[in-house]
């Protein structure tokens, strides 16, 4: 029987109609996405696609390659290969259309809908040509679309692997080969062996995993197209094209020569550890376990699809005289090895455990393949094909009986897969303009984020919220150290995670060595360079002895940093490398010659050192307690000249002592502090104390800290001292 036979008829209404209802199915399942767009995105893994387009634009325009690049992990120095990353320049032509316009929000949230939308559509169009009924062929393709397992990738913006249009995209294109061999043109052999093979190429720039995913139902579906074919040489000659052409492709515009020379240990890995759909819950609930389906670790593909192929299966058999498809069987054939994989290492029956397959692709392919639960929607395709045929045949040929069925199977499958559920939303990181002042600086540098983190797609190291401050080389255009790489040698990420001494502690991964890092810093800030250091109060804690460790130690390095921007929760420090050097850390003059140190203000951070606790505001005022270490310190710059000034303070439960110093020259008698309010203390800072007025440390001394956890006040943990609102300093007339 010839492959051509098995097509229907092209009806164009039906496909404009059948086009309308996927899009609108689109904007049903995907709405919360569209609608806060802007403000929200989707799932932890964004920053990674945006970062991808926009290091491609840089890259293209500076004439540089886009499968090398130390613009992330930039404390490597060298180039990161990205022969393995997913990088997933399919989409890129798009978003570069549309981001200049629209933005890379927008554009990122329109990819995601037209993958959607081609998901289900592509496959009702294979479908049909494969003979199913258009009202089953549309269940089908609803189930390409909104089935649980593939709303996740698109609710974490994963528009490397969200794209199953291409299981159905090249089976069409294998089918219109065979049409021109049965043909023997020539030309259109041609033409559709270079589709094919474009093809091959296009879905392996949308991800590395896709020439396994669609292995699986093209090269058995091509070798059934063969031995059906009556021109088996011209079939086997277009193969053979299609196969050259991608391979052409992939190597001259593609990963290919950069994955060949790819070196380097991956991460260790247990594939026992690979998380498949649980067995046999993961296939016939979405709440399988009580867990939610957007969770990557516990996948669940609901019970829509596996309970209709049960039933049809149990109906084929008893009516099997009335079925003549013997192309249905080829299906449920194909769906069941990715049916197997999807199911992991290991299945636990009646308390024993049994090693499964998927550990056979494991090893085959080094490890890197570590989702088997990304085979499903291999398993759903075929298993759709299976049923759509047989009930073709099964249903009655009145229209009232189809549609009712239909009906019941619409109303079964959005049930089954919740399509109002939506997975949550993380907000888009705060903007912040001093980002835009970076991007205007046309020198090379780094810029350091605090925390650090990185991750590849085997291990994330530190917060995994600070890998995601790689979405913010969008707007600085300059190369960090935070990032992602989905494979990476684990020589360019592993030290950071506790055996680098700045890049572990500015993590929290390890205790500071103050002299060890000091060091660092002053080896790294020319070498690498490094521009500027940014502080993420946020990520770190507002609340916590580690936040006020960083800011305190970056603080009194005087000659290597010096703050320049404190905007939201972000202190921005610049290095003594940049050519605009560090301006003077003057605190506001309130009034002519009276400057003030509104301590727990927002913007304190610029002068606190040691010592001090987080911000807080009591009564309407803004303070900080000190009492973390002995002494508390702080850094200011001031015009040279002989001051009068204030502290005002209050102790903490008892009388305290308290003096003030000055690069370590005793500017004030021991003052004795009250607890129960606020009090003003005055002190003189001589000309010679002063000098120039550049970095001059004040340190305020006390007698003795107080836990009140520990008196029975409060729950605080904390120790405390005294508390201050504020420092004024008056600058003097000569002569008064």
């Amino acid at each position: 029987m010839s492959s051509a036979r098995i097509q229907a008829p092209y009806q164009p209404r039906l496909h404009l109609a059948s086009l309308l209802f996927f899009i609108a199915l689109a904007f049903l399942v995907l709405n919360p996405l569209i609608l806060f767009t802007g403000s929200k995105v989707g799932g932890f893994d964004f920053f990674n696609y945006h970062w991808n387009y926009w290091w491609m634009r840089h890259a293209l325009t500076n004439g540089l390659p886009i499968y090398e690049t130390n613009n992330v992990f930039a404390h490597t120095l060298q180039s990161n290969n990205l022969g393995y990353h997913a990088l997933t320049p399919f989409w890129f032509p798009l978003w570069s259309a549309l981001e200049p316009t629209l933005g890379t929000l927008w554009a990122m949230t329109f990819i995601v809908v037209v993958g959607c939308v081609l998901n289900g559509y592509l496959s009702f169009v294979f479908f049909r040509r494969e003979g199913i009924t258009p009202a089953l062929a549309l269940v089908g393709g609803t189930v390409m679309q909104v089935t649980p397992l593939i709303r996740y990738f698109y609710y974490n913006t994963h528009i490397n692997l969200m794209d199953w249009f291409w299981l159905p995209a090249t089976l069409i294109l294998a089918q219109q080969l065979t049409r021109s061999a049965e043909r023997k043109s020539i030309l259109q052999l041609i033409g559709w062996g270079s589709a094919l093979g474009t093809a091959l190429w296009g879905l392996t720039l949308t991800d590395h995993q896709f020439p396994i995913f669609v292995t699986f139902l093209l090269a058995p579906y091509s070798l059934y197209l063969l031995w059906q074919s009556r021109a088996r040489t011209w079939l086997i000659a277009g193969g053979i094209l299609a196969i050259l052409i991608g391979a052409v492709l992939l190597w001259f515009a593609g990963p290919l020569p950069y994955a060949l020379r790819f070196e380097g240990e991956l991460a260790p890995g247990d594939v026992s550890e690979r998380p498949g759909i649980p067995f046999p819950c993961g296939y016939f609930q979405v709440n399988c376990n009580n867990t939610v389906w957007w969770n990557w670790n516990v996948p669940t593909l609901g019970g829509f699809a596996t309970t209709v192929v049960i039933f049809t299966l149990i109906i084929s058999m008893i009516r099997h005289r009335n079925l003549r498809i013997p192309r249905r069987w080829l299906w449920f054939v194909l769906m069941l090895p990715p049916l197997i994989l999807t199911m992991g290492p290991q299945i636990t029956v009646f308390g024993t455990e049994i090693p499964m397959p998927f550990r056979i692709l494991y090893d085959q392919t080094n490890g890197m393949f570590k989702m088997p639960w990304r085979l499903a929607p291999i398993y759903l395709f075929a298993a759709m094909c299976f049923v759509g045929l047989s009930w073709s045949a099964l249903l009655p040929r009145k229209p009232s009986p189809r549609l009712a069925v239909v009906a019941v199977l619409f109303f079964l499958l959005a049930a089954d897969a919740r399509i109002y559920q939506t997975a949550p939303l993380e907000d888009v990181p705060p903007p912040y303009t001093f980002y835009e002042a970076m991007r205007q600086e046309t020198e090379d540098y780094v810029v350091l984020e605090v925390p650090t983190g990185v991750g590849t797609g085997e291990v994330l190291i530190g917060d995994p919220r600070a890998i995601q401050l790689q979405f913010y080389t969008l707007t600085h255009a300059h190369r960090t150290v935070n990032g992602f790489i989905s494979r990476a040698p684990v020589e360019s990420f592993w030290p950071l995670r506790t055996d680098d001494p700045m890049l572990s502690w500015l993590g929290q991964r390890r205790d500071l060595d103050a002299t060890f890092v000091e060091n660092q810093f002053r080896e790294r800030i020319p070498l690498w360079p490094i521009g500027y250091v940014v502080v993420h109060q946020d990520l770190i804690g507002l609340e916590s002895a580690t936040n006020q460790e960083v800011i305190g130690y970056l603080n009194q390095l005087n000659d290597l940093l010096c703050p320049v921007w404190v905007e939201g929760k972000a202190v921005v420090y610049r290095t003594n490398w940049h050519p605009a050097g560090c301006p003077a850390r003057m605190p506001d003059e309130t009034v002519p010659g009276s400057y003030t140190i509104d301590i727990g203000s927002a913007g304190d951070e610029r002068f606190i050192g040691w010592g001090w606790h987080w911000s807080e505001e009591i009564a309407g005022l803004t303070l900080r307690w000190a009492g973390t270490y002995p002494q508390t310190d702080l850094f200011i710059d001031l015009p040279p000249g002989t001051y009068s000034g204030e502290i005002v303070a209050q102790a903490f439960w008892e009388p305290r002592q308290l003096q003030l110093f000055i690069n370590g020259e005793a500017v004030s008698t021991k003052w004795r502090v009250q607890p129960g309010s606020l009090q003003t203390f005055t002190f003189t800072l001589p000309t010679d104390t002063i000098g120039t007025g550049r970095d001059l440390k004040l340190t305020l001394a006390y007698d003795a800290v107080i836990v009140p956890a520990e008196i029975g006040q409060s729950a605080d943990p904390r120790q405390l001292a005294i508390a201050v609102d504020r420092l004024t300093f008056t600058r003097q007339v000569e002569g008064s």
